[in-house]
């Protein structure tokens, strides 16, 4: 599986526990911190519920590497709050080792409108 393949992978999954709100398992693998969890469940409560889109195949996530080759970005565009889509996007941090055929550190990094 390619490097932007597991990022997808990892960014798919990690909005999986964000829809079911295991917010305590993301913080326990390091991909939230507490001060990242207390900012999405904000945002999230003035949108409503984050819910999947109702065609799950249809979640877009995009991963693109930083110019200066620090680290990938994954994107969703865009999520789905009440079963209705947003102009919320969340953004995801993926460190790789030198090679890039391994993730060495995940992260939400934000949401953003």
């Amino acid at each position: 599986m390619q490097i932007k393949d597991q990022i997808r992978a990892l960014t798919k999954n990690t909005l999986d526990d964000l829809v079911h709100n295991n917010y305590e398992k993301l913080q326990q693998e390091k991909i939230l911190t507490e001060e990242t969890t207390i900012f999405l469940q904000e945002v999230f409560a003035l949108q409503g519920t984050l819910t999947w889109p109702l065609d799950e195949a249809s979640v877009d996530i995009d991963v693109y590497e930083m110019d200066d080759q620090s680290c990938f970005i994954s994107e969703i565009r865009y999520l789905w709050f009440d079963d209705e889509e947003s102009a919320v996007i969340l953004f995801c941090k993926a460190y790789t080792n030198a090679d890039q055929t391994e993730i060495t550190a995940f992260m939400i990094d934000t949401v953003d409108a």
